[in-house]
């Protein structure tokens, strides 16, 4: 049956010829060598010397050089893996140069076969990957630092509350402790946790704008000054909003003292309007400041806390919430 007339046909390797390919192996931009059966250097291209400093007629015939002192176990290991036929690719491994410089590369393997098809040897291809290993590590450096920055600059905040309101010195910390464990009990994924924990340690921030005076005032606040405490809320939010958080911190902190049949503040929100984190918030927030001392009551103690919630289970507080405060407290949860 005769071909198509134009249709181009896959050249095979015997029409390709070896010294074509021959040509490739030694122009190529990636380093590449082979060994035999012994480890003994056999291929050694140009890319290689750059890469490594050896030139090709100081190592043919000799054990690789590029294996660092301590590692030959482990390079034996390799070319036995490809010896038997195993085929693998982007590797990284730390290899030598001549000058006595460790480098990392990516290296990809396949074992080197005779006409007949039997495997007398190992060939490598090598990549210089140094650079973007240096890159990689100086981008997780500068991350942790930032990371450290950021919870830092969260503890300065916290701080900065319980210098204006020394008599809930801890508040916002045992706060952040429950709400974390209730979130970690409803199953919550790790960066909502933390989202929680953010904005746990800082959901008072903005008690910064409220007198001292009535912060810690021993008697019950009038119905001014409890006006005025509550809208510590909001001008919480006015101070983080303007922070480009990874998660809506801003938000949390707003809507922590709304309770889900709507009587909350200060906007007054129902049910789903008012996000789970601040839901959860809410609930640790009141169980940890009625088991505690305030200027104007005695502490009420845990079980106190935890018959609140339940109470207004339904009302105040989204009842799955409750449900796995009770649990994390069954289970030995402490405030202290």
């Amino acid at each position: 049956m005769q071909q198509k007339k134009g249709k181009k046909q896959r050249m095979t390797a015997e029409q390709i010829g070896l010294k074509t390919l021959w040509s490739l192996v030694q122009g190529g931009p990636l380093a590449l060598f082979a060994v035999d059966q012994d480890g003994l250097i056999i291929v050694w291209n140009r890319a290689a010397e750059k890469m490594f400093l050896w030139e090709e007629y100081e190592v043919i015939g000799k054990i690789n050089p590029i294996i660092p002192t301590g590692q030959e176990e482990v390079f034996q290991q390799l070319r036995n893996r490809a010896l038997s036929g195993e085929i693998y690719t982007g590797m990284e491994i730390s290899v030598l140069r001549k000058e006595g410089s460790i480098i990392d590369v990516s290296i990809s393997t396949a074992p080197l076969r005779s006409d007949d098809g039997a495997i007398v040897g190992v060939i490598a291809v090598l990549k210089d990957i140094s650079q973007s290993k240096r890159m990689e590590n100086e981008l997780r450096e500068s991350l942790h630092k930032s990371q450290r920055l950021f919870e830092e600059t969260i503890q300065a905040l916290s701080t900065a509350v319980e210098v204006r309101d020394p008599y809930t010195a801890g508040h916002q910390r045992r706060v952040a402790r429950l709400a974390c464990a209730i979130a970690t009990e409803m199953g919550l994924p790790e960066d909502q946790v933390k989202s929680i924990n953010v904005a746990a340690l800082i959901h008072d921030i903005g008690k910064i704008s409220i007198p001292v005076e009535i912060l810690s005032k021993p008697g019950q606040l009038s119905e001014i000054e409890h006006e005025l405490l509550r809208t510590h809320a909001q001008a919480g939010y006015e101070i983080l909003k303007g922070i480009e958080f990874p998660w809506p911190i801003a938000q949390i902190v707003r809507q922590h003292h709304e309770r889900i049949d709507g009587c909350g503040y200060p906007m007054g929100l129902k049910c789903d309007k008012i996000c789970l984190e601040a839901k959860i918030l809410s609930v640790a927030d009141t169980v940890e400041a009625t088991a505690s001392y305030r200027p104007y009551r005695p502490a009420g103690g845990i079980e106190k806390a935890l018959e609140v919630i339940k109470t207004r289970k339904g009302t105040y507080y989204d009842p799955e919430v409750v449900a796995a405060c009770l649990v994390v407290f069954k289970r030995g949860f402490s405030l202290d």
